[in-house]
């Protein structure tokens, strides 16, 4: 009898425990939220459709990150369909996931003309995460979705696009222009934002977004979803000498003229 009660007691003590910690987990994000949401003084980076995801909602998506001393903070990534926006706000800390909130929200056209569109947020999400692991979910209405987003992948996916302007900035501004390949006249790209590849004139062009980590630039063809590793070997104003990784080519751009 006396084991049993001591078995008892040790799991009440065990439960007590995790639901203490739990509880100071998520107040240490509510707080890491506060704080954030009381910043005045972050920077922000804006990405926009095919520079940031494949999946291109009807009405187009972006991509907010608010930063400060080359470190996120928050990034709003917002989904628009018709009458309706979809809303994903990520919450970090020391570049980590800790909270994301998630709102759908409808918009009916006035019942007069020169009336305000009746806003209507249908369903909010709010996903805690502790290294890496929900330890909170909750739901309030209900999504257009079949099954809930996973928003640690999604984040994950985004942040070499943020970094790219974040904390290489002074690169990416250096690759924006018009660049040739200086053994094959006919290759030539563009990147404004996005690659903008083309060999010939005559050709559509093909469309790539980039992202650059100080010593490789990773492309992904919007298009066909192939992936490409490039090792830059030199970069300057008027030359980018790189090495495709698979293959072990190495291809030499020179910037064109406007």
């Amino acid at each position: 009898m006396k084991q049993l009660f001591l078995i008892i007691v040790s799991i009440f003590l065990f439960t007590n425990s995790n639901a203490q910690t739990l509880e100071q987990n998520i107040q240490e994000i509510r707080t890491q939220f506060n704080r954030v949401n009381s910043q005045k003084d972050f920077k922000k980076v804006y990405l926009e459709n095919e520079e940031f995801t494949d999946l291109i909602p009807s009405e187009g998506c972006g991509l907010d990150a608010y930063y400060k001393n080359g470190q996120i903070y928050k990034i709003v990534e917002s989904d628009a369909v018709s009458q309706a926006v979809y809303v994903n706000e990520y919450y970090l800390k020391n570049n980590e996931l800790i909270f994301v909130y998630r709102t759908e929200t409808s918009y009916e056209p006035p019942a007069e003309e020169g009336g305000n569109l009746k806003k209507n947020t249908f369903y909010q999400e709010r996903v805690y995460y502790k290294n890496g692991r929900i330890i909170r979910h909750l739901e309030k209405g209900t999504s257009v979705l079949n099954t809930n987003l996973d928003f640690q992948k999604m984040f994950k996916e985004y942040m070499p696009y943020l970094n790219t302007k974040i904390k290489f900035e002074k690169q990416y501004d250096s690759l924006q222009g018009n660049w040739l390949n200086i053994n094959d006249k006919k290759d030539f790209f563009e990147i404004k934002g996005l690659i903008y590849q083309k060999y010939d004139e005559d050709f559509i062009p093909v469309i790539s977004r980039f992202s650059f980590d100080g010593t490789y630039l990773q492309v992904h063809n919007t298009e066909t979803n192939a992936d490409y590793k490039y090792k830059i070997l030199k970069f300057t104003d008027d030359k980018l000498e790189m090495k495709n990784t698979a293959s072990g080519k190495i291809i030499i751009y020179e910037r064109m003229g406007e």
